[in-house]
């Protein structure tokens, strides 16, 4: 169980998602493409470009936090690259931030960015320090337009119970793969704290503020807490 909060704290924030939310009434419409890059079984899924990119980010998490040669501030600083590396941070933030993003200025922007990144990567190293031997294996990869992709997984648990589904949305730009959406067990993580960003946002009048208000007492309780 461990290992799949720590897969949720990926999403601690919102992934990007180009197209409106959808909830499992409402799935997002799927361009018609072809099924000839699909795999189904988890050798063919971990030989197409997108099953091995996610096979290899859970095989570094792992390696990370099972590595006992390197001391905790510099397995978060690990992690915190791991991260920026899978995910489009400034994509991610910006879509969290919506509408009141945009109309924010350039100083509020890059601060906001700068909290955001920094609570990511904290809300991230702690869920994968909660590691206790969970196993991480791509099965299957389907495309769903000429960019993304969905990469299932499970995570198995070293008690022997019933493993746990993990799907990843891969989209593909310029090149570069990049996870912008994670379920677990079937439940997407992003739409429910947008929801709770929104209503911080729209107390405020549609403003940025109260919100990088709240992230940077954030910081300083996380930094606080770590100089104790």
């Amino acid at each position: 169980m461990n290992l799949i909060l720590a897969i949720a704290a990926f999403l601690a924030f919102p992934a990007l998602m180009l197209a409106p939310a959808a909830s499992a009434e409402n799935p997002p419409s799927v361009p018609n493409v072809s099924n000839s890059n699909a795999a189904n079984t988890p050798d063919e899924a971990t030989k197409t470009p997108d099953g091995k990119f996610v096979q290899d980010l859970g095989d570094r998490a792992i390696a990370q936090i099972t590595d006992k040669s390197i001391s905790q501030d510099e397995r978060n600083q690990r992690y915190g690259q791991l991260l920026r590396d899978s995910f489009d941070m400034h994509a991610i933030g910006h879509f969290v931030a919506g509408r009141a993003f945009n109309n924010a200025s350039a100083e509020q922007q890059q601060e906001y960015m700068n909290l955001f990144e920094k609570l990511v990567v904290k809300t991230y190293g702690d869920r994968l320090n909660l590691y206790s031997g969970e196993g991480f294996r791509v099965k299957s990869v389907r495309p769903e337009s000429d960019q993304d992709a969905i990469v299932s997984s499970e995570i198995t648990h070293a008690d022997g119970s019933a493993p746990a589904r993990v799907d990843w949305r891969v989209r593909n730009k310029n090149g570069k793969p990049a996870v912008i959406d994670v379920s677990v067990e079937g439940v997407s993580q992003s739409v429910t704290q947008r929801d709770e960003y929104s209503s911080i946002i729209q107390r405020d009048g549609g403003k940025l503020d109260g919100l990088i208000d709240l992230m940077r007492k954030q910081v300083d309780s996380q930094q606080s807490q770590q100089n104790q």
